[in-house]
């Protein structure tokens, strides 16, 4: 707008409201602080005729990016739906570990109870402490990790997975609580002092271990249902599909 023009309308505006000091033969030229009333005045103007091409500029981009989010989020889904396999598999696989582990304390628990030297036991009972506590670190493995399936699966509406997960969920919080006691009774078996004590401990852990091992293959049984249960026909029934 043309600033010229711009000052004679507030001028006629602040002589219409008797701002300013006009009469009918008013030739236009003003006083110093009039101009500065009519500069201040343009300058709101224009400020608000910024904001404005701001706002409209701020929706333009927002726009497309609402209309994408829409768009995508059936990909989205669908996406998500095909991570609850990779879960799934990790799943079995830290239930897997979790027997391979169990027969690997087993051994070193037997080598104790066969050996007379107390050096010699407490070498191997410091293997099963190690062993004890990497059944341990598998066994949250799987917890967290069916945890995240679960989500995944209701995100997609997947009601028989949910059901395998959640018998897979019990079975690995079981494993878990197992496992942390047989880790306690095989750092006592560590900690003790005489060949019997050790021996003691470290077949309370191994009794423990055997526990979760039942609990182990329930929960490889139920994350192996679970990947069965997935298909793309399910998905697309369950109407995350193309």
């Amino acid at each position: 707008m043309d600033f010229k023009k711009l000052k004679i309308r507030q001028i006629e505006h602040l002589c219409r409201h008797k701002v300013l000091g006009c009469h009918s033969s008013f030739n236009w030229t003003f006083r110093p602080f009039e101009f500065e009333i009519v500069r201040e005045i343009w300058f709101l103007e224009v400020q608000k005729r910024t904001l404005r091409n701001m706002k409209q500029i701020k929706l333009l981009q927002v726009g497309p990016f609402l209309i994408c989010l829409i768009l995508l989020s059936p990909l989205a889904s669908l996406g998500q739906c095909e991570l609850i396999k990779r879960d799934i598999e990790n799943v079995r696989s830290s239930a897997i570990e979790v027997l391979q582990l169990s027969d690997t304390l087993e051994v070193f628990v037997k080598a104790v109870g066969r050996t007379k030297q107390y050096r010699t036991a407490r070498s191997n009972s410091r293997k099963a402490q190690i062993y004890s506590g990497e059944i341990l670190a598998a066994a949250y493995r799987a917890v967290a990790t069916v945890a995240e399936a679960r989500q995944r699966a209701e995100a997609c509406g997947a009601a028989d997975v949910q059901r395998y997960l959640s018998n897979a969920a019990g079975s690995a919080d079981k494993v878990r609580d197992l496992a942390d006691q047989a880790f306690g009774y095989s750092k006592r078996a560590y900690a003790s002092r005489s060949l019997s004590g050790m021996r003691s401990y470290l077949q309370k852990a191994l009794t423990t271990i055997r526990g979760a091992e039942s609990a182990a293959s329930a929960a490889a049984y139920a994350a192996s249902e679970a990947h069965f249960a997935i298909s793309e026909e399910a998905i697309v029934a369950a109407g995350k599909g193309p």
